[in-house]
């Protein structure tokens, strides 16, 4: 079994300093996947195959942005524990969904901004007293996690108390491969997504793709969920380049920017932001040699916004060992 533990990024910061923003990203990511999960039940393939001649492309598109893989999930606080069996379509899933949260939540950011508390977005808050509209406050959803593969995991149903009643409807976790999970979650900072060797060798060529090398002496690595970012929201099957431009002017780059520049001075979280930014460069690039050939000129194009906003520009020698 494939087991993930996600943590949300900046969550106890948020939650010392916008108590609203912090309980809205909970509800987000949570209604995220309940809307995938409720989706993937009202469409069949047969549906596909009627309204979209490209049938089976389109039918591996829904697939990859679907939650089919998650076979067990447990929501507590600001974490996520994930499990599944199917190793190739978990981790394609896992980095569409964490892409799709990224680009969904961080769309308020891709304009200037002086105040991250003052930013807002279009979507209405729950539990609004009076039947007052309030907007959720906006707040990028970043996650970082660990992923591992093993036998030595099981999930099982667990009693819990809620309003003085005992029921057995929770769902709890253990093992050394979620053990595993947990640990590589923390080796590094950013929204980042960091895996071991048994994740490598349990994958196919196809998804191994998406993976990097960390650290080879201690065979760590990570999922580079930007690249499926590439075609998360807006797929375009005809036009891989224009998945490109838009991750570079719109949907990845400039919200990465703005955050990374808005936190650049703060010791604490530059790195993290800086992380995202790197992250976001490299999955453009390597999706643009993936599906067209034209990394250097997706470098080019990234240091040309870079360098309009004053910021360090990207070098391939960084990329070439992820390229290769």
């Amino acid at each position: 079994m494939i087991v993930a533990f996600l943590d949300l990024l900046g969550f106890s910061n948020l939650l010392k300093n916008n108590t609203e923003a912090a309980v809205d990203n909970i509800n987000s990511f949570n209604d995220m996947i309940k809307t995938k999960v409720i989706d993937n039940k009202c469409h069949s393939i047969e549906d596909y195959r009627k309204n979209h001649p490209n049938a089976v492309e389109f039918h591996q598109f829904v697939e990859k942005t679907s939650v089919t893989a998650f076979e067990q999930m447990i929501s507590f606080s600001d974490s996520l524990v994930l499990g599944g069996t199917d190793c190739n379509k978990f981790v394609k899933q896992l980095a569409n969904f964490i892409a799709t949260a990224y680009i969904e939540y961080s769309e308020p950011f891709r304009e200037d901004f002086s105040d991250i508390n003052k930013v807002t977005t279009n979507k209405n808050a729950e539990g609004c007293i009076n039947g007052d509209i309030r907007y959720h406050k906006a707040f990028p959803i970043l996650f970082r996690g660990g992923l591992s593969v093993g036998d030595d995991v099981s999930f099982f149903d667990e009693y819990h108390i809620k309003n003085s009643e005992l029921n057995l409807s929770s769902l709890n976790v253990m093992g050394l491969t979620y053990l595993n999970a947990v640990k590589l979650e923390s080796v590094g900072k950013g929204s980042r997504l960091f895996c071991d060797k048994s994740v490598v060798d349990a994958v196919n060529d196809e998804t191994r793709r998406l993976i990097k090398v960390v650290d080879e002496k201690k065979k760590i690595y990570e999922i580079v969920w930007t690249i499926e970012g590439c075609e998360a929201m807006t797929y375009n099957s005809s036009d891989k380049w224009h998945n490109v431009i838009h991750g570079i002017n719109d949907k990845m780059l400039p919200s990465a920017i703005n955050l990374y520049q808005y936190y650049k001075n703060d010791k604490v979280l530059e790195a993290q932001y800086r992380e995202l930014l790197n992250l976001v460069c490299v999955g453009i690039v390597k999706y643009a040699r993936d599906e067209c050939n034209r990394a250097d000129e997706a470098i080019d194009y990234i240091n040309q916004v870079l360098e309009k906003k004053g910021i360090q520009l990207i070098d391939s020698a960084v990329l070439k060992d992820f390229l290769n």
